[in-house]
Order: structure tokens, then C-alpha cells, then sequence
């Protein structure tokens, strides 16, 4: 009862007493090249650091989407089962899942917090919105992870048909994450909307254009799992060695160009069905972002196709495929940025100036702190990694 006074309350001061959306402030949003100078001073600063961390937490996200997906299909092809050939990539995605889908719930918590700070009232609603579907998703990811574990588990009697049977439960519950909150941010976009969703408990997101946004970051998920795979391999990850690797860059090139190429395919799609994310990737002020995604994707493209063509996972091609993966990724960022604040314009909130927010100084600290311990773990760990495979 409470729940739906409030949201009432929230639906009636969104739709009623609140103005219109300005077809002006939407132009002025749009029309300010790189966008950014067009906000706030609060909102640029707390939106900088949401998309900073949303990055960080694509990252693992898409390792845990890719290589759900890929652990499923490696364990249909037996690849798991008792007295099946050595495969070091298999083993080695299989083996690290579980840490990465802890990884991108962790890496989850900064970009939640501050994209309340920004669109509070868009968010809220969207989640209340949604309710069993979104209340859902962590009982979900706690079953999806316990279901990587049965995957990963060497008791002998873990059959193919439940190691199987268990992966499929691994991609079937990452898929209905990334579905739900696919589902969120689509509700969010459309306040008009929320009075007939509440009133019939049925989304208002036509099913074309969540196919098509789904489509996009699952296909954009792969090219991100290929890399990160083929940085552990290349750092000795399950006794890889260069015989592993040699034969893993065929297949990860595939699963990275076929994703890349998949991703452009759904973007095209989705822009089609959803005019207003074509407006924004055009407008003066996607059009930048758009350009450095571009440039970004087909430097990707040419890394990729230059590791399948060298059958090599080069320190140099790899490096060369993360830096423009960081670039196509943040650009990808900004321009979905774009469309949202176009979008909301009306709706989003004005934080403080970081210097008159309460604790800032004590966050900035332990902002730091944290970074600082995380590079040192990885630092030490890749150490580690080199010094056990130059022993081997």
C-alpha cells in the first residue's frame, strides 16, 4: 500500500504538475557539440564519473555475458566432460566465471549510486515500474553463480548432461539480467508511459526495439570477452601455452569479429526502429562520440583480423585491440548518454557542486584508496603470473 501511494504520488508529480518536455531544451541538449557543456557543473562531474565507472563495470559484464555464452556452448560440444581433449581457453573461461560475475557485481555499486544522483526520478520509477522483474535480478544472479560453480565442479559424478544442463541455467539467468535491465533503461526513457504501465502492469517497451537494444550490447559483449580471454591466456592462464594460444586465436578472433559485426548490425537495427537513437548519434552532440566509436570499432576489426590471419596473440595486437576497445567503449557510452539526457531533460536532477556535497573530501579519499589497492592487486597478481609460467 505504501509502495503504491508513493509511486502514485511520484506518477502524478511527473505527469501533472510538472512542465512538458521544451521541444527547445531537448534542441539545446542536442545541438551542443560534445554535449557535456550544455549541463550543469554538478551534473558534468557526477555524470563523468558514472560513465567512467559504467566502463569499468561493461568490462567484467560482458565477461560474464560472453563467457556464460561460451561455456555453454563448450559444454554441448563435451569439451567438459571425463576424458575429453585438453582445451585451454575452455578451461580457462570455465574456471574464471564465477570471479568475473563477482567482479561486475562489485564494479556494479559506483555507476548505481551515481546514476540515482543524476536521473533519481527516472530511475526510481523505471525500477518501481518494472517490480518482480527488477526485485528478481539479485536472486537471480545468486542462482547463476551457484550455477557456474556446478559447472566448474570435478566431482566424477557430474555428468555431461548436468554440466550441460547447468551452463544452460548459467546463459538462461545472465541473459534475463542483462534483459531486465535492458527493459529499465528503455522504461526510463518514456515517462508519458508510466500512468498506463502502472494502471496495466504491462510494459509500454514495444518488443522490436528491446530485441534489437538487447541484441546490440550482447553482440558489443563478445569482441570485450575475446580480449579479456586472450589477455589471460597470453599470461599463462590454465597452463596455457604458446600451442594454446596459437590455436585459441582463431576462435577468439571469430567470437570477436562475429560480435563486432553482429553489435553494428543491432545498432543499425535499433536506430531504425527507435528514430530518437539515430537523432542522437547524429545531433551535434553524439556526432563527436560517435565519430571516436567508429574509429574505435574499426581499429578492433583490423587488430582482430591481423591476430586470425598470425594465428598469434601478440602482446602488441592485444594492446593495440584494448586501447581501441577503451575508446570504442567510451565513445558507445557518451552517445547512449546522449540520447537519455535528450530524453529527460526535463527530469534530471542537479546535484551540488562536488565541493559543497557533504563528504566529498572522505569519498575522493577512499576513491583513491580504492583504485590505488586495485592496481597494486592486479599489479601483483600478473606478477605472479609471469614469474609461476617463466618457472614452468
Amino acid at each position: 500500500m505504501i509502495v503504491s501511494t508513493g509511486l502514485l504520488a511520484m506518477l502524478a508529480t511527473t505527469t501533472d504538475a510538472a512542465p512538458p518536455l521544451e521541444a527547445a531544451a531537448r534542441a539545446r541538449v542536442l545541438d551542443t557539440p560534445f554535449l557535456l557543456p550544455a549541463l550543469d557543473g554538478g551534473v558534468v562531474f557526477f555524470l563523468v564519473l558514472f560513465l567512467a565507472t559504467l566502463v569499468v563495470h561493461l568490462v567484467f559484464a560482458a565477461y560474464t555475458l560472453g563467457g556464460a555464452c561460451f561455456v555453454l556452448a563448450c559444454a554441448l560440444r563435451g569439451k567438459y566432460s571425463p576424458g575429453a581433449s585438453r582445451d585451454a581457453l575452455a578451461l580457462c573461461v570455465r574456471d574464471w566465471l564465477p570471479s568475473a560475475a563477482s567482479g561486475a557485481i562489485t564494479a556494479g555499486i559506483a555507476p548505481l549510486l551515481f546514476v540515482q544522483l543524476v536521473y533519481q526520478k527516472a530511475f526510481y520509477s523505471a525500477n518501481l515500474l518494472l517490480f518482480n522483474r527488477w526485485m528478481a535480478i539479485l536472486p537471480v544472479l545468486i542462482a547463476a553463480i551457484y550455477a557456474m560453480y556446478l559447472v566448474k565442479a570435478k566431482h566424477r559424478c557430474t555428468s555431461r548432461a548436468a554440466r550441460t544442463a547447468a551452463a544452460l541455467a548459467v546463459a538462461g539467468l545472465v541473459g534475463f539480467v542483462a534483459a531486465a535491465f535492458v527493459e529499465n533503461h528503455l522504461l526510463s526513457l518514456d515517462p508519458e508511459s508510466w500512468p498506463s504501465v502502472y494502471e496495466s502492469g504491462q510494459s509500454s517497451v514495444p518488443s522490436t526495439v528491446h530485441a534489437a537494444r538487447l541484441a546490440c550490447w550482447c553482440a558489443g559483449a563478445l569482441p570485450v570477452f575475446a580480449l579479456l580471454a586472450a589477455w589471460q591466456l597470453r599470461f599463462g592462464a590454465a597452463d596455457a601455452d604458446e600451442a594454446d594460444r596459437a590455436r585459441a586465436a582463431r576462435s577468439l578472433g571469430g567470437i570477436a569479429l562475429g560480435g563486432t559485426i553482429g553489435s553494428i548490425v543491432a545498432a543499425l537495427v535499433y536506430a531504425r526502429v527507435s528514430p530518437e537513437v539515430a537523432e542522437a548519434a547524429t545531433s551535434a552532440a553524439g556526432r563527436p562520440y560517435a565519430a571516436v566509436l567508429a574509429l574505435g570499432t574499426a581499429v578492433v576489426i583490423a587488430a582482430w583480423i591481423r591476430i586470425v590471419l598470425a594465428r598469434d596473440l601478440s602482446r602488441g595486437m592485444l594492446a593495440t585491440a584494448s586501447v581501441a576497445t577503451a575508446i570504442a567503449m567510451t565513445g558507445a557510452a557518451f552517445v547512449r548518454e546522449s540520447m537519455r539526457l535528450a530524453a529527460l531533460v526535463g527530469t534530471v536532477a542537479a546535484p551540488r557542486e562536488p565541493r559543497n556535497a557533504a563528504g566529498f573530501v572522505v569519498f575522493a579519499l577512499f576513491a583513491v584508496a580504492g583504485l590505488a589497492t586495485i592496481a597494486w592487486i592486479l599489479r601483483a597478481v600478473s606478477r605472479d603470473m609471469r614469474t609461476t609460467g617463466a618457472a614452468r
